[in-house]
């Protein structure tokens, strides 16, 4: 393959369209994201690590997916993006936090924000718990273990998916300019349903997936899910249990999975759009090679 117009350093944030600021701020304050800024036409929320916002909800008619915002790795690469045929010119983003940006949309619709620049912001305290004592080491002595009640502690966000009719081809349009690589491929023979995509940092290690491209076989496009690293397993636990107790419609774990090995939890918003929480990825560096598997490799090694 050519080289890629850009290699991206991460997963900025995700953009959904909903029909109610106020339901799914609520939402994702019970999910354990925090407010980092509000407008009459969109809701920006933070974890609590420094980046100004990684989930804007733009206010519309149906709910649904906008897009994401990758993160640049410099201000020069916004240049060489901006040069690529169907992309913006390098424009402000108008939007809290500042930064930069250029703007394309994939072949089916899906709106991507290249940004650079964008505020941090002081992180939010969470604090260390005491450790856990296993059967070859023991990180905890004299101390017990009381967790806080509450949602969870939400870090940051760790991977996005889409649904589209030709992962192959959206693989080819998205490295052929974000510069992202296959750590893991589901597949029929030749016929590929998933492919889980990492950020090219070269030696640096990275999430074992920041992108996931899956085949839509219902016809149904956007968004496959949403994922965000919380603080550790009580997380994922008084998580779920925060959200079970006032409704909100679980979808699927808690569970480790196979791809990633991270241990998850899948939630649905108010109008159906997955969010998931996760906590003990895998991290890959660019030389790992791509790994092929069958669909049953897709789900969980434990739990449903």
């Amino acid at each position: 393959m050519a080289d890629p117009v850009v290699r991206i350093r991460d997963l900025a944030y995700v953009r959904l369209r909903v029909p109610d600021l106020d339901a799914m701020e609520r939402y994702l304050g019970d999910f354990g994201l925090a407010r980092s800024a509000r407008t009459d036409k969109a809701l920006f929320m933070r974890g609590a690590g420094p980046s100004h916002h990684c989930h804007v909800s733009e206010l519309g008619s149906d709910a649904g997916l906008v897009g994401f915002g990758f993160l640049a790795a410099s201000a020069d690469d916004l240049e060489r993006m901006a040069k690529t045929p169907g992309a913006s010119a390098v424009e402000d983003t108008g939007e809290p936090g500042g930064g930069r940006r250029v703007v394309l949309h994939d072949p089916w619709g899906n709106r991507i924000d290249l940004v650079h620049g964008i505020a941090e912001v002081a992180p939010l305290a969470v604090p260390a718990g005491p450790g856990f004592n296993f059967g070859s080491r023991v990180e905890r002595r004299g101390d017990v273990t009381r967790v806080p009640q509450g949602p969870s502690r939400v870090l940051r966000l760790g991977h996005g998916g889409i649904n589209v009719p030709d992962p192959d081809e959206a693989f080819e349009w998205y490295h052929s300019r974000f510069g992202i690589l296959q750590s893991d491929v589901i597949a029929v023979g030749d016929f590929r349903l998933a492919m889980f995509c990492r950020c090219d940092r070269g030696a640096e290690p990275t999430d074992h997936h920041s992108f996931l491209i899956a085949r839509s076989l219902d016809g149904q496009l956007g968004l496959n899910h949403v994922s965000f690293e919380v603080a550790g397993l009580d997380d994922i636990w008084l998580g779920h249990d925060y959200l079970a107790e006032r409704n909100y419609r679980h979808t699927w774990g808690i569970g480790r999975h196979t791809l990633g090995s991270q241990i998850f939890d899948y939630w649905r918003d108010p109008w159906g759009q997955i969010h998931e929480h996760y906590t003990d990825g895998d991290l890959l560096t660019a030389s790992t090679p791509t790994g092929e598997c069958g669909p049953e490799a897709g789900g969980s090694q434990w739990g449903p």
